[in-house]
């Protein structure tokens, strides 16, 4: 569980996100004019990235039908009259149904199909321009007078592997990590093998900590680094900070975790509990790190709820100091005295779990 579980995560997270963003959906399309002006368009459709035409309908019924049985995402209609209304200078409307229930799909989908016929109402415009005796130039100039440019500060290439993996690898490690120290800490009490433990250890509990933490300790920091490796020299996710310290961070989250871990293992009246609540608080770590849905949209308490989650402190500093760059001295120092709190919880409990190992184990 400790090693080949989470090597294993990162393979598939990579494999999975590594073409970066999704690519050609399935979608369906109702040619209501087939003409030669419609068929230039969907062939248009069809050579974005995000769009691959399937099947033609005969009628909406169908399209609706294979978009409800999810074979495929979208139905495209081109009205009737298509072709004759733009050369009589008519309004028409191309339509685009897309299933929502799948946000991504139905954002990409959306997107390509807005782009696309945008460039070709464009186009249209222009030649209709310059019938009427203007200028390829002017005939550009009048049909878009204003242009836009769009710089995209964090991740200019909407690349989902690097938005995604630099979450899941960690997140998925954390749980791992908090699940193994737990049953480390605390299957010595379930045994009611403790006494031997703080024997052996002379009644020092921070060597009874070090004895059998240390070892996860030096075998997670190893893993961190293949999973930083992996991130940021195989699959190119942007490093604007330094690698070591990256690395550092990550052992100081390993102590972090594995300190928090012993605090489940003191106040929990045996390992099947501590090992439950310690999964599930971490398990639900991501949901309050406001790392999928913006952290200044969420009600005020879950902000602030979010910081008594170690992932939240660990994942933010990543963004702000590997991903965007901003330099140690102008960082928001709340991570490190959130994991300082983590850090005292343990600390803190480390008297609790002398008295459990001195008696043995959990209270029988």
């Amino acid at each position: 569980m400790a090693v080949i579980l989470p090597c294993g995560l990162f393979l598939y997270y990579a494999s999975l996100l590594q073409d970066g963003v999704p690519r050609k959906f399935p979608v369906v399309l109702l040619d209501q004019d087939k003409s030669n002006t419609s068929r230039k368009l969907g062939r248009m459709l069809n050579a974005t990235s995000s769009l691959d035409i399937v099947a033609e309908v005969e009628n909406e019924k169908d399209g609706e039908k294979m978009i409800r049985t999810d074979k495929a995402f979208a139905l495209l209609i081109i009205p009737r009259n298509f072709e004759d209304d733009i050369y009589r200078n008519i309004d028409t409307q191309v339509v685009c149904y897309y299933n929502n229930n799948y946000l991504l799909a139905g954002g990409l989908i959306n997107k390509a199909f807005q782009s696309t016929v945008g460039s070709f109402a464009a186009q249209a415009h222009i030649n209709g321009l310059t019938q009427k005796g203007l200028t390829q130039k002017q005939a550009i100039a009048a049909a878009s007078p204003i242009i836009t440019k769009q710089h995209i500060l964090f991740n200019p290439y909407t690349n989902y592997s690097y938005y995604l993996t630099i979450a899941l690898m960690p997140m998925s490690l954390q749980i791992i990590m908090m699940v193994v120290s737990i049953y480390v800490l605390g299957s010595v009490l379930k045994d009611r093998k403790g006494r031997e433990l703080f024997v052996r250890s002379k009644g020092n509990v921070w060597v009874s900590f070090w004895a059998k933490i240390l070892p996860y300790t030096i075998l997670f920091s190893i893993i961190g680094f293949f999973m930083n490796s992996l991130l940021y020299y195989k699959l190119g996710v942007p490093l604007r900070g330094n690698f070591i310290i990256v690395n550092i961070y990550f052992i100081v989250f390993v102590i972090v975790c594995q300190l928090f871990g012993l605090f489940y293992v003191s106040f929990n009246k045996d390992l099947r509990s501590a090992l439950t609540l310690g999964g599930s608080y971490s398990a639900i770590a991501f949901s309050f790190t406001g790392y999928t849905f913006p952290k200044e949209g969420l009600p005020n308490i879950i902000q602030y709820l979010s910081y008594t989650f170690p992932f939240t402190s660990y994942l933010r500093f990543i963004i702000d100091y590997a991903i965007r760059g901003i330099a140690i001295g102008s960082l928001n120092f709340g991570y490190i005295i959130a994991f300082m709190v983590f850090c005292l919880l343990g600390i803190l409990s480390m008297p609790k779990y002398n008295r459990l190992l001195k008696q043995g184990g959990y209270y029988v």
